[in-house]
């Protein structure tokens, strides 16, 4: 059974997308549960009695707002798949720091929605990817969406989370630079001493990349264009 939650302060955009939801469900043939509700504080009541698989929230809302209420989820460690449905464009990029699905903008087509709810229960079967940090007296399983920056550090490695804590890895940048491409196509190396995430990425100049933590890293000879193309690619696709 696929729980879904509808997060909308209006009653018409609930019972919509509440009723594309449905009808997602039967033409997929998924047993689903979908539940419209008008505040983002009735959604944190309702998880002591069920956990959501899928949330569409609404980001302009009274009281607890959208954004905020996707980080206090993720500050909880539910694992609900994210799909904003908003009439605002302006925290489209804020929707990686809680992993969210997509980012849809009013009103949106159903086949969007379908696109979108078709991820969504995708990734609800998957466990989020892990990178294995192995320090010298200590190991840590550390997701790739909180990942910001690597650094070589001679033969160890830097990697810089995106709240700003540091870990020092054993391994070398190639290493985890190998294990993060076969995981995922959101690390780009700009340097030979430096590997960043697209989607922790702020600004680029030819020069130098500022990092969501303030960081700024130089950019190598030749590689400007690549990491421009493929971070531009990025945000674009963010809007999807």
């Amino acid at each position: 059974m696929l729980r879904i939650a509808v997060v909308d302060d209006e009653e018409a955009a609930r019972e919509l997308y509440g009723s594309l939801a449905r009808d997602w469900a039967r033409r997929r043939g998924v047993e689903a549960e979908v539940v419209t509700l008008a505040s983002a504080e009735q959604l944190l009541f309702s998880l002591d009695d069920a956990p959501c698989d899928v949330v569409l929230l609404d980001i302009e809302m009274p009281g607890l707002d959208g954004m905020a209420l996707a980080r206090e989820l993720r500050s909880r460690g539910e694992r609900a798949q994210i799909v904003f449905v908003t009439g605002v464009i302006d925290h489209a990029l804020d929707g990686y720091d809680v992993d969210a699905v997509s980012y849809l903008l009013k009103p949106v087509r159903a086949e969007r929605l379908d696109a979108a709810l078709d991820r969504a229960q995708d990734r609800a079967g998957r466990e989020e990817p892990m990178l294995v940090v192995e320090g010298a007296g200590e190991t840590s399983r550390v997701p790739l969406t909180r990942i910001c920056l690597l650094e070589a550090r001679g033969h160890d490695t830097l990697v810089t989370l995106a709240d700003g804590t540091r870990l020092v890895s054993t391994r070398g940048i190639a290493q985890l630079e190998d294990e993060l491409s076969r995981a995922s196509g959101l690390f780009v190396k700009m340097h030979r001493s430096y590997l960043v995430s697209l989607p922790h990425v702020r600004r680029i100049t030819r020069r130098d990349v500022e990092m969501d933590t303030g960081d700024v890293v130089p950019i190598a000879r030749g590689r400007w264009e690549g990491l421009n193309r493929a971070w531009l690619a990025w945000c674009r696709g963010t809007l999807a």
